[in-house]
């Protein structure tokens, strides 16, 4: 299993569709980061605990790095730059509870292909899962229309590919603001989110869809909503 770890490494970075099909299976926790690998739940840490992620002190640390050895049976060593809110306390327990059952062994670290039979990849399921259409392609003709301003094509483009500086994208880049949505204040904040099912978005997307007598279902992402 070493050569494929070393081999899927370094595909990951290169394709987004392969970096979603692969699951990390925790041994030691070298090799393997503490937030920003899938390892105990589908996404990243980093993803699931964005607040959390900006308060780490140790954003790049492996899982081994993580655990506490020398604390009775072990624990797991979390620093963060300050102390917490009290709004923020149950963040904290959310992901106490997350990790809870997950901890280092004395095995090496290893990658399981999602798709693969026994866990394995193989060059050719990997290629018939390339090959298949994809309905969720960028959607051009959606986006660049004659009649259509630029600047709104432009922003179109934006949401599609998930540019817009929404406070979860802010945070990534290191700005320390609570991820609650400025419209509505209950969710945190995301493209999908403040443009499609914020409680005060689908209010104005029920007046249009009123006034021109359409029912439609809003999709999860932008993207599917400019392909459907």
């Amino acid at each position: 299993m070493t050569f494929y770890t070393s081999y899927l490494y370094h595909i990951k970075k290169e394709s987004e569709w392969c970096w979603e099909n692969l699951a990390f299976l925790v041994g030691k926790g070298s090799k393997i980061k503490f937030w920003k690998d899938s390892w105990c739940t589908d996404t990243p840490l980093s993803q699931c605990f964005n607040h959390l992620f900006v308060l780490a002190v140790h954003r790049d640390a492996s899982i081994e790095e993580m655990w506490d050895h020398h604390s009775g049976q072990g624990d797991w060593n979390l620093v963060f730059v300050r102390d917490f809110n009290d709004w923020e306390l149950d963040m904290v327990g959310d992901l106490l509870r997350t990790l809870r059952g997950h901890r280092p062994s004395l095995e090496d670290d290893s990658v399981k292909w999602r798709q693969g039979r026994n866990g394995l990849f193989r060059v050719k399921e990997a290629y018939r899962m390339l090959d298949k259409p994809n309905a969720t392609l960028f959607p051009a003709r959606g986006i660049w229309m004659d009649r259509v301003p630029n600047k709104v094509s432009f922003f179109a483009w934006e949401a599609t590919w998930g540019k817009v500086l929404t406070l979860d994208k802010l945070q990534i880049r290191g700005v320390q603001l609570p991820n609650c949505c400025f419209l509505c204040g209950c969710e945190e904040e995301n493209v999908n989110h403040i443009l499609l099912h914020c409680i005060v978005t689908r209010v104005l997307w029920d007046i249009i869809f009123g006034l021109l007598d359409i029912k439609w279902v809003l999709p999860e992402t932008v993207k599917e909503a400019l392909t459907s």
